[in-house]
C-alpha cells in the first residue's frame, strides 16, 4: 500500500501537476489521521472494556465479603440483644428486691459476653491499593468508604470500649462475686449455655460496683446494638447497589 502511494505521488510530480500533487498528499495525511484516530480509539474502547472486567470481578468478590460480613454481624446482633435482655431482667430483679432464682443463672452468664466483628477486606485491600476511583459508580464508592474506614472505626471503638470494661470487671471484681462466671459461648455455630456459680446474691444484689457494671454494659451494649444495626444495613445496601450495577454492567 505505501509503495502504491510513492508511485502515485511520483507520477503526479513527474508530469508537473503539482495541484493535484498538493490534493493527494492532503488526503494521504488525512487517511493517516483517521487511522491513527480510529486506533487510538480502538485500544481506547479495549482498556476500557478490561477496566470495566476488573471492576466487575472486584465488585463480585466485594459482594461475597459483604455477605461474609452480613452474617457475622447478624450473630452479633443476636448476642448484642442477650447482653442488653439480661443486664435489664438483672437490674429490674435487683431493684425489686426479689430473691435469687435459678433462672438468672443464664443472664449473669450473659453479662460476661462481648463480641468482636471480624470485618472481610480483601476486595476493599485490593480496590484500595489501586484508588477508590476504581469503583466508577460514585455512590457505591462513598458507601464502601463508609463501611470499610469511617463507621468501621466508630463500631470497632464501640467494641473496644466494652471488651475492656468487661474484662476489667473479670479480672478485678468478678471474684468477689462469683465462683465462675463464664459467658454464653458458640460451638458448631450453635450458642452453647454459659456457666455462673455465686458466691453471695445479696452481695452482688446490694453492692454498688456489679450494679454499676450491670447499668454500664447495658448502655453501652444498647448503643453498640443501634450502630452494629446501622452498619449491617449499610452492608446489605451495598450488595443491592452492587447487583444492580453488575446487571448493566458491560461483558
Amino acid at each position: 500500500m505505501i509503495k502504491i502511494f510513492r508511485r502515485i505521488r511520483q507520477k503526479l510530480l513527474i508530469e508537473n501537476k503539482f495541484n493535484k500533487y498538493l490534493i493527494y498528499a492532503t488526503g494521504e495525511i488525512l487517511l493517516v489521521v483517521i487511522g491513527i484516530l480510529i486506533a487510538v480509539q480502538v485500544n481506547n474502547w479495549n482498556e476500557k472494556r478490561k477496566s470495566h472486567n476488573y471492576e466487575k470481578q472486584l465488585l463480585i468478590q466485594l459482594r461475597k465479603d459483604l455477605k461474609s460480613n452480613i452474617s457475622d454481624l447478624e450473630n452479633n446482633i443476636s448476642l448484642q440483644k442477650r447482653v442488653v435482655n439480661s443486664s435489664r431482667i438483672l437490674s429490674e430483679h435487683f431493684d425489686r428486691n426479689l430473691p435469687y432464682h435459678d433462672s438468672l443463672v443464664i443472664h449473669f452468664s450473659n453479662t460476661a459476653f462481648w463480641t468482636k466483628f471480624i470485618v472481610n477486606a480483601g476486595a476493599y485491600k485490593t480496590i484500595e491499593s489501586k484508588g477508590l476511583d476504581l469503583i466508577s459508580n460514585l455512590e457505591l464508592r462513598d458507601l464502601v468508604f463508609n463501611i470499610y474506614e469511617g463507621k468501621l472505626n466508630w463500631l470497632h471503638q464501640l467494641e473496644g470500649s466494652i471488651i475492656v470494661q468487661v474484662e476489667n470487671f473479670r479480672v478485678n471484681e468478678a471474684v468477689h462475686y462469683f465462683k465462675m462466671w463464664t459467658p454464653i459461648q458458640i460451638i458448631d455455630d450453635k450458642y452453647a449455655k454459659g456457666n455462673t456459680v455465686i458466691k453471695n446474691y445479696d452481695q452482688i444484689k446490694n453492692g454498688e460496683s456489679f450494679r454499676y457494671y450491670l447499668n454500664s454494659i447495658h448502655n453501652q451494649d444498647k448503643l453498640l446494638l443501634k450502630v452494629t444495626n446501622d452498619y449491617l444495613e449499610n452492608n446489605m445496601k451495598c450488595i443491592e447497589l452492587i447487583e444492580e450495577i453488575l446487571n448493566i454492567m458491560p461483558e
